[in-house]
This record gives C-alpha cells, sequence and structure tokens, in this order.
C-alpha cells in the first residue's frame, strides 16, 4: 500500500444493493467520468459543480456591470479554472483511518461513521483488507496497461485557499466523506469499468443503517 493510504484500516463503499453485490462478487469496479460528478442533480451528495477544477483564486471587489451601472457587487470571491484536458474517471470510497481506534487499548470502540455519508445509499461494503484491494486493483490495471493514482482527497477552505487544484482536491463542505479516490487519467468522456474478481474474501456487506454499530478491538 502507498504510503499516504497506509492510515486507513477499513474502505468502505456505499451504494445500492445491487451495486455492493457486483463489486462484491465481481469486482466490479465502476469509475464515473468527472463530467458526471460536475453536473449530476442530487443536492451535493455526491455532485460538485467544481470537481477536478485545476486552479482556484481568491478575488476582491467582484462587481456585475450593466450599461456603465454596478448591478450587483460582492466584497469577495473565488474563480475557479478548468484545465484545458481536464477528463478522466474518478472511484470513490470512504476511508476509515486508523486514528479511529487506539491500537493500544484492549476492549472494543466504536468506529464512527459521519451520517452524511450515508446517503449515498442502502448497502455498504467493508473492505477490511483494504491493502490487498489496491494490491488486486493494481494487478488489473498494469495487466491494461492503464495509469492511475489512487490517494486519500485533500480537503480545503474555499474561502482561504488558493493554488492548484487536482480530482484530489475538495471543499471541505464534503469532508464527511473521508473520500479515498482511484483517478484514471485519460481522454474520453465515457465511465471507465473494470473487475478484479470475488472480494468475499477481504470484504463484508452490511445495510447502510448498520454502520453504527461498527466496533474495533485489538487482541493480543
Amino acid at each position: 500500500m502507498e504510503e499516504k493510504t497506509r492510515n486507513y484500516f477499513m474502505f468502505i463503499r456505499i451504494s445500492e444493493e445491487k451495486y455492493i453485490d457486483a463489486l462484491q462478487k465481481e469486482g466490479h469496479i465502476y469509475c464515473n467520468t468527472i463530467k458526471y460528478f460536475r453536473f449530476i442533480e442530487d443536492n451535493g451528495v455526491k455532485g460538485d459543480k467544481n470537481e477536478g477544477k485545476a486552479y482556484m483564486k481568491q478575488i476582491n471587489k467582484i462587481e456585475i456591470i450593466l450599461e456603465g451601472k454596478t448591478i450587483a457587487a460582492a466584497a469577495e470571491g473565488q474563480i475557479y479554472f478548468d484545465h484545458p484536458e481536464n477528463k478522466g474517471n474518478i472511484y470513490c470510497m470512504y476511508g476509515v483511518k486508523s486514528s479511529l481506534v487506539d491500537f493500544t487499548k484492549k476492549g472494543r470502540q466504536k468506529v464512527i461513521i459521519e451520517d452524511s455519508s450515508k446517503e449515498l445509499g442502502k448497502s455498504a461494503l467493508l473492505i477490511f483488507k483494504p491493502e490487498e484491494f489496491l494490491n488486486r486493483i493494481n494487478k488489473k490495471l498494469r495487466s491494461l496497461s492503464i495509469e492511475y493514482n489512487f490517494s486519500p482527497v485533500t480537503y480545503f477552505d474555499p474561502k482561504t485557499f488558493e493554488g492548484g487544484l487536482s480530482p484530489f482536491y475538495k471543499s471541505n463542505i464534503y469532508s464527511y466523506q473521508n473520500e479515498i479516490r482511484l483517478w484514471i487519467p485519460n481522454k474520453s468522456e465515457k465511465p471507465f469499468e473494470f473487475y478484479i474478481g470475488d472480494i468475499s474474501d477481504i470484504s463484508y456487506k452490511i445495510p447502510v443503517s448498520d454502520l453504527d454499530k461498527i466496533e474495533g478491538e485489538a487482541k493480543g
């Protein structure tokens, strides 16, 4: 597992049951496009109009002028810039950080999963061997000669941040998603899917309502 993903002891994929079954039984990885996430209308559950932008700049004293007259003004604001070749595919999961459980202590400890993330679907797949999961993805994509990157998302404050962005940067209004992302750059505007085979040996399916029951325990 890459160093930047070592701080996670479990990944969770939340979706509708048929998609969770396909992931567990077939290893079906369905990666949607940046365009899809920008324009999906779901009240911001999955959608983000600034998905995959290249740069953000803070500006002051914004004015809208019509025929020489200011008709609207704001003291501050932000401008997002696109990358000229801003295409690619994204696969998202909820990352459960190791820091949520103190494995130096004995006894069960509750694992807190953000409530808002549960709006993504009715079923959840707990991938309790994340390193092996990534190994299988790596093996498959290498066999297909597919370039990719896998990393946690960095959440920024849009009121203060200025600088370069990427598919691994999102506004902190989405920080409850605790995202781990697979990013596949390409020149197509089509979804990309592949299969890594049955992952029942490294995963466990539950209803989303049972996420509140997850506990961690260190033994030995």
